[in-house]
């Protein structure tokens, strides 16, 4: 059920704009009180009252009355969760979960994230249009780069597996799917592949043996290095890592319901606690309708790292696990292939919450530019369990869960 503090959140909204939204006229020069026509009976004169200060309206006639989520149900001839829903995705409420998370170590966590059940609220998407930008104008790269790096004989690949992150055939199986490849000096690529397979660049980045990052080697771009040989248009457009995964492993619609019920086994625990963003998803133009009479939506995890993103889709397979390579590189645009999927973001931690609060505001202006089928969801994981030593570090998912 929705917590108390989401409710007060929603019964905040002001009732002369509900009103408004629902096409009440509202009749009076008062400021804190208006009158209405009531709605529960054949009223010749407006005697509803509707009182600012308070949020409620209650007519002097009939004596019904409530607040804002009252108004929406029996105006509109909603259920209670119904016009919930209106109302956050009409005022764009951001709701938080503020149930806390029962799992205090990594083992407790994993053991949630394939046997909890759920019991967070979801709210139905509103139909409606979205115009969005062509992604025709992208100029990739070269498709035969990519096969001609893959490799296993990175430093990230080799030091995944002894730092005990991955087994061989795991490693083997994610370097397959993520396509990682080799620098001539032991880097590994992490390629930019969109969901049209398009090459848009390569990350060049180096690992120590315990499989964390080499900061004293910066990471390299495919596309810089190859600047003399680029197509004299050649405009770079990042995308997330892993996006290639979304049309070659598109689920039939029979494992739909099957994937559907894993992720709301999994959101409860893994990304419990979501500050959610109301979705007002509709039609997409054909460039971006799925073409396949079997489509089913994804569940995507976007994480900051493409070494998290790599490890935990082995663990946690039911999730397609992408990386945005950075902090500041975390953008609205790199959202748009994704708006028929579901979205749980996971931001890193730090000791004054700036990676959350960054990501948080993303997301909101990811909301407003575009149409979403699903809610957006952010998790408050690390900030919610991160201890001040770990906060202090940084850390990611990974070093969270394998703490």
């Amino acid at each position: 059920m929705i917590d108390d503090l989401n409710l007060k959140r929603i019964r905040e909204i002001p009732i002369f704009d509900v009103c408004s939204k629902l096409g009440i006229s509202l009749y009076g020069m008062g400021k804190l009180t208006k009158r209405a026509k009531c709605w529960y009976h054949d009223d010749k004169h407006p005697s509803m009252h509707v009182n600012k200060k308070k949020n409620i309206y209650k007519c002097f006639v009939c004596g019904k009355g409530g607040d804002v989520i009252k108004l929406v149900q029996d105006y509109e001839n909603k259920t209670f969760p119904e016009a919930c829903d209106w109302l956050v995705n009409e005022f764009h409420i951001v709701l938080i979960d503020s149930e806390p998370l029962s799992a205090e170590n990594s083992s407790k966590l994993n053991s949630k994230l394939n046997n909890s059940e759920t019991n967070s609220v979801k709210f139905p998407s509103k139909a409606g249009s979205i115009s969005v930008q062509s992604v025709q104008s992208v100029v990739p790269l070269s498709p035969d780069l990519v096969p001609r790096s893959l490799s296993l004989d990175s430093q990230f690949c080799k030091s995944a597996i002894s730092a005990g992150y991955l087994t061989d055939s795991q490693l083997r199986h994610a370097a397959a799917r993520y396509r990682l490849g080799c620098s001539k000096d032991g880097g590994v690529i992490f390629w930019q592949i969109d969901d049209q397979q398009r090459v848009r660049t390569g990350k060049i980045m180096y690992y120590q043996p315990d499989c964390h990052r080499d900061k004293e080697r910066h990471p390299t771009w495919v596309h810089a290095l190859m600047k003399d040989t680029l197509p004299p248009n050649f405009d770079l457009h990042p995308c997330l890592f892993g996006l290639h995964l979304l049309t070659l492993e598109q689920p039939t619609a029979g494992n739909s319901s099957k994937s559907n019920s894993k992720f709301n086994n999994y959101e409860n625990n893994f990304g419990t606690n979501f500050a959610q963003f109301p979705s007002k998803a509709g039609p997409l133009p054909s460039a971006f309708t799925p073409q396949t009479s079997d489509f089913s939506p994804q569940t995507i995890a976007i994480v900051e790292s493409e070494k998290t993103a790599i490890i935990l889709s082995e663990k946690f397979p039911d999730f397609i696990w992408l990386s945005c390579g950075g902090l500041q590189m975390f953008k609205p645009e790199l959202l748009e292939p994704l708006l028929q999927h579901r979205i749980i973001i996971f931001p890193d931690t730090d000791p004054q919450g700036e990676a959350f609060r960054q990501w948080t505001q993303v997301a909101l202006d990811a909301q407003r530019l575009y149409k979403f089928r699903y809610s957006l969801r952010v998790s408050p994981l690390l900030e919610q369990h991160a201890t001040p030593e770990q906060k202090e570090a940084k850390i990611d998912l990974v070093d969270f869960l394998f703490k």
